[in-house]
């Protein structure tokens, strides 16, 4: 009998970090899944520990062959997959343990054929991340980045066979995906709770590849916002929104005033979409240079229309006192508490 769900696990010379990953998913709280681990090509341990793991729950299957890649390595296991539900998890990552059995309650409740969870950041950074909860809402923060994590997200198996991850979208796959899927009418569920622990170090993609990772995020990016931003919207606005939302674009006053309109606009025309514009607008008052007095009326509208979540306090509190001060009193103010 097949299991409900195939948790996907590509493996690159992850030996030293593995172990606990393949610990917190052989004590799921949900059970009835196969876990279906490759080793791409890895020249440590990475194989033996999972060998060994495989010995003591059958519930992995291991397959190791040369280096591919990870989208390569990615869409063999979903084609290998035999799950209704396909989860995807990280070989440095760690998964609480009723993470699979909320996300299938989640999908379930809600229809949706994706699910999103909340992660927290630990190793060289840490934090808190979670996700919109709503089909809209999701839908609409894919106009800046992922709205979730990937190694946390479940996708219904069929969808993922469907589609699978993009060859051409290296670094940035899971977004090119989600995105694929919302213009596909995919319907997606997030939950805000951490059911992850998501470890930042050096060696991770995310941290190696930052220059290609954006390049082609600013492309999968402007493709969506064509879509799925308002019919009536110029093309040519549609171009300068999908600029503006990159998370490395720096800001003037002018494109922060101008930005942050068109998301006032988009949550007005739709409530349901207002969860993902919360933290959008701080975000980019961070990467706004010349931050005055000027800026505290906008701070103050969009601090009543669209309030980050508590997660967020100390980062507004932080804008909020850098908008009163001025860049330069801030930056001074800054520099004498490092020196204390």
């Amino acid at each position: 009998m097949s299991p409900l769900v195939t948790i996907i696990l590509p493996c690159y010379n992850a030996a030293a970090l593995l172990p606990d990953t393949l610990a917190s998913l052989s004590t799921q709280t949900f059970a009835d899944f196969e876990c279906i681990a490759i080793d791409d090509g890895s020249s440590d341990a990475t194989r033996a520990l999972l060998d060994a793991h495989a010995a003591i729950d059958p519930r992995f299957s291991i397959v190791s062959r040369e280096n591919r890649g990870l989208i390569a390595t990615l869409n063999e296991a979903i084609a290998l997959s035999r799950g209704e539900w396909i989860a995807r998890m990280d070989a440095d990552d760690i998964a609480h343990p009723e993470r699979l059995g909320r996300q299938l309650a989640a999908l379930q409740a809600s229809g949706a054929d994706v699910c999103g969870v909340g992660v927290r950041f630990f190793g060289e950074r840490d934090g808190l991340w979670l996700p919109p909860t709503s089909d809209a809402a999701i839908k609409a923060a894919l106009l800046f980045n992922p709205p979730f994590a990937h190694p946390g997200a479940m996708v219904r198996a069929s969808v993922f066979k469907q589609h699978g991850y993009d060859s051409a979208a290296s670094h940035a796959e899971d977004y090119a995906l989600w995105c694929a899927l919302a213009k596909g009418g995919a319907r997606f569920v997030g939950i805000a709770a951490p059911l992850l622990d998501y470890r930042i170090h050096p060696g991770q993609i995310t941290q190696t590849k930052t220059a290609a990772m954006a390049q082609t995020a600013a492309a999968v990016r402007l493709d969506y916002a064509r879509h799925a931003l308002p019919a009536d919207w110029a093309d040519a606005d549609k171009v300068r929104f999908a600029e503006l939302a990159a998370s490395d674009r720096a800001l003037d006053r002018s494109d922060w005033f101008t930005f942050t309109a068109w998301l006032v606009t988009l949550a007005q025309a739709d409530p349901a979409t207002r969860d993902a514009f919360t933290t959008v607008w701080l975000d980019a008052l961070i990467r706004t240079r010349g931050v005055d007095w000027r800026c505290k009326k906008r701070f103050s509208a969009l601090s009543r229309a669209l309030p980050p979540p508590a997660e967020e306090r100390g980062k507004w509190q932080r804008q909020r006192v850098r908008v009163l001060a001025g860049d330069a009193v801030y930056g001074l103010i800054k520099r004498l508490r490092v020196r204390a």
